[in-house]
């Protein structure tokens, strides 16, 4: 928190007497929003049960206080559970900002007696009877760069994904070896269960809630290819912490990659899961009716990429990762939920335009960056931003900075200054979040040195994990823009060093900034 923020905390303090006003639930020290929007002028924000317009008399909140605008929000319901419910929120394990968990603010009071002396410790009851496994790498296994002429092939979602992923998976001739944190879409499925059979199928998967727009649970998904594949097909439960079909953990909240590689030398890999938001199964670019379908599917970027050692080096990863989880998973445990779901209920303006797939074989340095492996996705990415010189276009589904109390968290704070470095020094920074990234959390940026107001806007629906630097390089990844996601939980990317490559992606952004985004965010 900035020194004018520490202030307002003061003033707070000193006066929140007159602050504690019926359906109050807190105050803390923030930025005036205007229209949707953070104007950038320190306030007082009071969160209400209702807000109600209008309100005079002795139970009105002042307007000011010493010339420091009062500026009252209505709490989202989760809020509402976090302050008057915290044993409902906490229960809920609402472990990021789209599944619910709201921003949390150190120098927050709140003024209403609440049922529990404190919040529960995420993950307290399920970490107290499963050990905590140390992460570990393949052996012999090396995440440098490599450089080369390399063919891609590069798509979007809701553009161009679902109808580039289906013929690379159509293409397996003997096996193909698949890491994913969701796989619950129908169409993708069948797919697979046309296109693999008498063929290797390894898959480790993630077991999260159902997701929203699910036409079958995760385990409904391992019965059918099971009964489908048979003995070609061998599958693990990832080592995720609130996972009850592993024994062990290893990954605190989520195994969040989207890696696909087939027959040791090609690879799909991507922000978005196998599942209809992130794969709807349309076509937009050659079905004009499927425009609308367009506006619930979620933005995500994908790249093929043909390179045996590249492929070869993220199946290691990925193989590893299937024999680990093999040794500690629990065939007679329960089903259950792993976290609280958050069901889509919004759409995207209309589309401008739709972007096909695009084939380009050229020169390029491809680094792979993984997650948890130490210093590997922080470094590179900070790399990547601390080179950009005119433009740093970022669009992430959320970024979460961590608590004041929270450790081992400086990797993901040090790419967070980096990026407001950038801007300090006179860099384009453009960053596109999803409805997901609220008021608090923006507010947060600012706090942070963050100018918000002119860098972000908020876009409906975005999934996707992306940066394109001075439209030379971009990043595409499963890595939220959270601790967790940076730096503890199993995640994959690339960083592309290609100007062309760089273009494609920065069309579609161009795109979503212009057409689809918009300063508008929701309150917590």
């Amino acid at each position: 928190m900035d020194e004018t923020q520490d202030r307002i905390a003061e003033l707070v303090e000193a006066n929140v007497d007159e602050l504690r006003k019926p359906g109050v639930l807190s105050v803390r020290p923030g930025y005036q929003v205007t229209n949707g929007w953070l104007t950038g002028r320190p306030a007082i924000v009071v969160t209400v049960s209702h807000k109600l317009p209008g309100l005079t008399g002795p139970a009105a909140l002042p307007t000011h206080i010493n010339g420091v605008a009062v500026d009252v929000r209505q709490a989202s319901p989760a809020k509402r559970d976090r302050i008057l419910d915290p044993e409902v929120y906490d229960g809920a394990a609402r472990t990021a900002p789209d599944q619910g968990r709201v921003p949390e603010f150190p120098a927050e009071l709140e003024l209403v007696a609440s049922p529990t002396a404190h919040h529960l410790a995420p993950f307290a009851a399920p970490a107290a009877t499963k050990p905590n496994l140390p992460y570990t790498a393949p052996d012999g296994a090396s995440l440098s760069p490599v450089t080369g002429d390399i063919s891609l092939t590069l798509s979007a979602s809701p553009d161009s994904g679902w109808p580039t992923l289906k013929p690379f998976l159509d293409a397996t001739k003997a096996k193909l070896i698949v890491s994913m944190y969701d796989f619950t879409s129908a169409h993708i499925l069948t797919e697979v269960e046309h296109a693999l059979p008498g063929k290797e199928f390894k898959l480790t998967l993630d077991h999260p809630a159902k997701n929203p727009t699910a036409n079958q649970t995760d385990e409904q998904t391992v019965a059918a290819l099971d009964a489908a594949l048979g003995t070609t097909f061998d599958q693990a439960w990832a080592l995720e912490r609130m996972d009850p079909k592993a024994t062990a953990w290893i990954y605190p909240t989520a195994y969040h990659i989207k890696v696909a590689v087939q027959d040791s030398n090609r690879m799909w890999l991507s922000s978005g899961n196998w599942n209809n938001s992130n794969q709807p199964d349309i076509n937009p670019v050659t079905t004009a009716s499927d425009a609308t379908a367009a506006r619930s599917g979620d933005r995500d970027w994908h790249v093929v990429i043909e390179h045996p050692g590249l492929s070869q080096t993220f199946e290691a990863f990925m193989l590893h990762d299937l024999e680990v989880a093999s040794a500690h998973n629990a065939a007679d445990a329960a089903a259950g939920l792993e976290s609280a779901a958050v069901a889509p209920n919004v759409v995207t303006p209309p589309f401008a335009k739709f972007f096909p797939a695009l084939a380009i074989t050229g020169r390029m340095t491809i680094t792979p960056v993984l997650t948890p492996d130490p210093g590997v996705y922080v470094d590179a990415v900070k790399t990547l931003i601390e080179s950009a010189t005119t433009t740093l276009h970022m669009q992430f589904q959320y970024i979460e900075l961590p608590s004041s109390t929270a450790t081992g968290v400086q990797g993901f704070i040090d790419l967070v200054d980096a990026v407001i470095a950038r801007q300090k020094a006179g860099v384009e920074v453009q960053i596109i979040m999803s409805e997901y990234e609220t008021t608090g959390y923006l507010e947060q940026l600012q706090a942070a040195g963050l100018d918000v107001a002119t860098s972000a806007r908020i876009q409906n629906n975005v999934h996707n994990k992306g940066i394109i630097v001075d439209g030379a390089s971009v990043l595409i990844s499963s890595q939220n823009w959270s601790s967790a996601g940076t730096l503890h939980n199993r995640d994959a990317g690339v960083i592309i060093e290609n100007v062309k490559v760089a273009e494609y992606y920065e069309q579609l952004f161009q795109h979503d900034w212009t057409t689809l985004a918009t300063q508008k965010a929701s309150d917590d």
